[in-house]
């Protein structure tokens, strides 16, 4: 029997003594995730090619949280910068424990029209530069016995947008390209200790969204349930279960097709412990009860008209 005593929930959240790395460190989301970080003790450094907006943001976090938090420089699409990125944290904080995968690039139009420069920075910035990133915390990680890396993905990397929704083919293609490397490098380095997650996003309230055409602004915000786009905090929450390995519930399919308005039944799949972490487990006597609870469901379906 588990031993629950007051805080346990919250104990399995906390990242005192860690240190993170968040590229693509300004902006609403980056400080949301900052904040997250260092509400649950972790030590922070912001980094993009603004560094006075890291350092200013990270003065913020520092005075607020009380925890170290520092601003440094990064170009993302840049080898040899995200190298100095990696080994700027390090040195400043001590170590890395924690990279977040946060720098992202759009470029709208109809694909027919886009200029291959648009296509190319897209995938510099979105694909290499989360590749270049993750491969170089992921030194230092290996090294050190372990470590998280959670990379920013979207939504859009599952749908296909007619041109009147989107016209981002260069954006959803890069982080359907984010999904795929995920997954390749948990499998790649899970025996380094090395948990590597993906949260994908819809449309957030950040700088991105706001450069959208009113018009399709209002067209997306339609196509939500809840009629509004989401909030950054509500994204960063969701970063303490990524991080710490604790049970995080995780998704499944029917977050996209509830998404989209469609009347989803979830939750069929077979009852286990510790889901989406390393030590997931499920327990083999529900897989006879959850296939009887399946068929019964068929059953009560309606069979197509005579």
């Amino acid at each position: 029997m588990a031993d629950w005593n007051p805080g346990f929930t919250s104990a399995q959240f906390r990242l005192d003594g860690k240190r993170a790395l968040i590229t693509g460190g300004r902006g609403a989301l980056a400080e949301a995730m900052a904040a997250t970080l260092a509400d649950l003790g972790c030590a922070v450094a912001l980094a993009s090619r603004t560094e006075a907006d890291c350092a200013d943001l990270a003065a913020g976090i520092a005075e607020r949280f009380g925890v170290p938090a520092v601003g440094l420089s990064c170009n993302i699409a840049d080898e040899a910068s995200v190298e100095a990125a990696v080994a700027g944290t390090i040195d400043r904080l001590g170590g890395l424990d924690i990279l977040i995968n946060n720098a992202g690039a759009s470029w709208w139009g109809l694909p027919q029209d886009i200029p291959l420069k648009g296509w190319q920075k897209v995938m510099d910035v979105n694909v290499t530069g989360t590749f270049l990133a993750c491969r170089h915390a992921a030194r230092h990680m290996i090294a050190a016995g372990g470590g998280a890396i959670v990379n920013i993905a979207s939504v859009g990397a599952f749908l296909s947008y007619q041109p009147d929704a989107g016209q981002v083919v260069p954006y959803t293609t890069s982080k359907a390209a984010i999904v795929h490397l995920t997954s390749d490098l948990a499998a790649q380095w899970a025996g380094h200790n090395i948990r590597v997650n993906a949260i994908a996003p819809g449309s957030i309230e950040t700088g991105m969204t706001e450069t959208l055409d009113p018009a399709i602004q209002e067209k997306t915000r339609a196509g939500i349930l809840m009629r509004r786009f989401g909030r950054p905090e509500e994204i960063a929450g969701t970063l303490g279960c990524e991080i710490s390995g604790a049970s995080a519930g995780g998704g499944s399919d029917g977050n996209f097709t509830g998404a989209l308005g469609v009347p989803t039944l979830d939750g069929l799949g077979v009852r286990g412990q510790m889901h989406h972490t390393l030590q997931e487990h499920i327990w083999v006597d529900s897989l006879a009860e959850r296939g009887r609870l399946f068929a019964g469901l068929l059953a009560t379906i309606d069979g197509p008209p005579a």
